[in-house]
């Protein structure tokens, strides 16, 4: 096949079935076969002559076989005959099976030399008769010939075919008088006989031993060596010496190189993933993974056909969900190397557990050591590759670069198993609870820095999901251009409404930061003027007080840090939002979720409007008691079980209905209301006041 030649792929996916003609030949061996034709129609047979053609499984034996007849059957001059040892079953049938097919084939024969032709079927005749004659002999184990003695022999087979029958001996003469005058010859392959049992082995080479001496027959046997000559060596006789004897010609079939090989697999792996929805290929790193770590793990087509097999399934079960160059390369290590693959789920966590700076450089732990000893034992020098490649933070156990904790929300983004909640997926091949499905991520992606298109994209993710959603889009927020800024936050802080606020977990953010992370990153990429009218501009668009303080929590300086805007825009911001506050009616104040907190950052720092403000409606200081509440979770050391506690943030409460007495009068008026029917209670109202009743007392929580 020349370089430039397109690659019959359709050969590839087939299965494991060898192909029959040089138009399959994807490993460029059509010229190889055509020489090894040439040496079989060339080589003197007299006495027949027995090639061998040798390999290990998987190399390409057989096609390169089925190449070389289909050669051979160009030569007006040559009869091919196949014989599969397969149909027989032990010593008694393979003499007459051997002799039934040789002469079938031969009568049944297509050649475009009628003198052949004609020839080959007296041959055929001849066959047949003598199969008849030999089919009750035995063979002696180890003596490589039919019963011992011409008299015995000529007796036995009198008797059993009668006065009027020909003597083997001498049908085997009429045969061999008719194949020395043969013009041609007859060329038997016999494949697959590796696959034999060890005595079907020995059966079928003292057959040849014994038929191969028939003039203008050549047997071409193919075979996998270290298999045949075990089977063949016997006490004192080595299958080696064995085989010399009868092989006068052996070729073994070369190894592939990579350069090879290359081609085939990309092309079959195209032709595979036609079609599937296997999502976007990594460009940047498909090359070292496909060169590093995929090519040097195949050597034989076969091995190449049971991959490419097994690629749709792979990438299907993952629904575009992991990165498609990990899934190709974990399934070449699945397929090659079972064992090393099956060492990565109960070591998911070593192979994606990042380290902090002080933990960097320290002892392996007997489990991790462990790990590594093993994985570098079934892999070899290919266990860095796999490593490095697919599962970086697993690096430093292997002498490698440690990985920071900054790196999973880049490896989250591109997908990879490199990141633990991506190899999760791989692994169990289906998404947790509480993960969207990518394509909702994607869509959202593919809108950024249009505002209502992302509004749209996230009005369409389910409210469970919005929260995995909006922190998968941080790392693709942290490069986007000036102007895509202002419209991206905005569509953002709209979502504020779905999502739940306050803590979540003993060990999670708080709930707005779903939202609160992406703004924070599309901001930060803004600086000096552009900051301050972005942010000045976000802030007017916000509908809600509240949204409007988590925003000016956002861009206020902290510590030693300064603030994302400048302290004017801060200051009149704080400002415009102390304006609103006091010019909201009380239907707006409690319609506000956390208003205590958004009064509270509101009224700092300036003259706060008077008690009688919020005392004037039940509603509102309904909603301020109930945002008063918070809670509080701990963890007994040893123990998985959390606890959680509600507590009051007593001292704010205080603050907003100007002392004690304020907040105690407002209490007694809110009691009021709700015995007169007019406001409704809720579950977190009733936890407000009990908790009051404990605060008023004097209890307060034990830190």
């Amino acid at each position: 096949m020349d370089d430039g030649a397109p690659i019959n792929v359709g050969s590839l996916l087939n299965g494991d079935d060898p192909i029959e003609e040089a138009s399959e030949d994807l490993l460029q061996r059509a010229d190889l076969a055509e020489a090894f034709a040439a040496e079989i129609h060339n080589t003197a047979a007299r006495y027949g002559a027995v090639f061998a053609l040798t390999g290990r499984w998987g190399s390409g034996k057989t096609s390169l076989l089925n190449l070389t007849a289909s050669a051979l059957e160009s030569f007006d001059d040559v009869q091919v005959v196949k014989f599969n040892p397969w149909f027989f079953s032990g010593t008694d049938q393979l003499m007459q099976f051997f002799f039934d097919e040789l002469a079938g084939q031969l009568r049944d024969g297509r050649t475009r030399k009628d003198k052949l032709k004609t020839a080959s079927r007296a041959v055929a005749e001849r066959l047949g008769n003598y199969a008849s004659a030999l089919s009750p002999l035995k063979f002696i184990p180890g003596a490589g010939a039919l019963l011992d003695g011409v008299s015995a022999l000529s007796e036995g087979t009198s008797k059993l075919l009668g006065d009027e029958q020909t003597s083997v001996h001498q049908q085997r003469a009429e045969i061999t008088a008719l194949l020395a005058n043969l013009p041609g010859r007859i060329v038997v392959f016999v494949d697959d006989i590796d696959r034999l049992s060890q005595q079907e082995i020995r059966d079928l080479f003292r057959l040849v031993r014994l038929t191969g001496s028939f003039p203008n027959v050549v047997y071409v046997l193919c075979f996998d060596r270290s298999v045949v000559e075990s089977a063949l060596t016997d006490g004192a006789v080595e299958g080696s010496a064995y085989l010399e004897k009868i092989v006068k010609i052996s070729m073994e079939v070369p190894p592939l190189p990579t350069q090879a090989l290359s081609p085939v697999i990309a092309s079959g792996l195209a032709e595979s993933l036609d079609g599937i929805d296997a999502g976007p290929l990594d460009e940047k790193r498909w090359p070292d993974i496909f060169v590093q770590l995929i090519l040097p793990m195949f050597s034989t087509i076969r091995d190449v056909k049971r991959y490419l097999a097994s690629v749709p399934l792979a990438v299907r079960s993952r629904h575009a969900e992991v990165s498609l160059v990990d899934i190709l390369a974990l399934e070449a290590l699945r397929v090659r190397y079972p064992a090393a693959y099956e060492l990565l789920p109960p070591a998911a966590d070593l192979l994606t557990g990042t380290s902090s700076i002080g933990q960097r450089n320290t002892e392996q732990t007997p489990r991790e050591k462990a790990f590594a000893d093993e994985f570098i034992q079934l892999l070899g020098g290919q266990a860095k590759s796999v490593i490095q490649l697919l599962f970086p933070a697993a690096d430093r156990l292997f002498g490698g670069s440690a990985y920071g904790s900054d790196w999973i929300s880049t490896w989250e983004r591109d997908r990879r198993v490199a990141c633990g909640n991506v190899l999760g997926i791989y692994l169990h091949r289906q998404l947790p609870a509480g993960r969207a499905p990518v394509w909702y991520v994607d869509y959202a992606v593919g809108t950024i820095g249009d505002e209502a298109a992302l509004t749209e994209a996230l009005e369409q993710v389910p409210d469970p999901l919005l929260d995995d959603v909006l922190k998968r889009l941080v790392p693709h927020l942290r490069e986007v251009s000036e102007d895509q800024v202002l419209p991206s936050a905005t569509a953002l802080m709209r979502q504020l409404p779905r999502i739940q606020l306050g803590p979540t977990g003993m060990f999670s953010p708080r709930g707005e930061w779903a939202v609160l992370g992406p703004v924070i990153t599309l901001l930060r990429t803004l600086d000096g003027e552009p900051a301050d009218r972005a942010v000045t501009s976000l802030f007017h668009s916000i509908a809600h007080l509240y949204g409007k303080v988590f925003l000016l929590d956002l861009i206020g300086g902290h510590s030693n840090e300064p603030g994302l805007v400048s302290e004017e825009t801060e200051r009149s911001l704080r400002q415009d939002l102390f304006a609103q506050i006091c010019a909201a009616s009380p239907e707006d104040l409690a319609r506000e979720r956390m208003l205590l907190r958004t009064v509270v950052v509101a009224t700092a720092d300036t003259d706060s409007p008077s008690a009688a403000k919020w005392l004037a409606n039940s509603e509102v200081v309904a909603r301020l008691m109930e945002s008063a509440v918070t809670s509080t979770h701990s963890q007994t050391m040893g123990s998985v079980a959390v606890r959680t506690e509600a507590r009051l943030v007593w001292d704010s409460l205080v603050s907003v209905f100007g002392g004690d007495a304020g907040l105690a009068e407002a209490v007694v008026s809110l009691r009021r209301s709700l015995d007169e029917g007019a406001i409704e209670s809720t579950e977190e109202l009733t936890t407000a006041l009990a908790l009051y009743e404990k605060y008023s007392a004097g209890w307060r929580p034990e830190f």
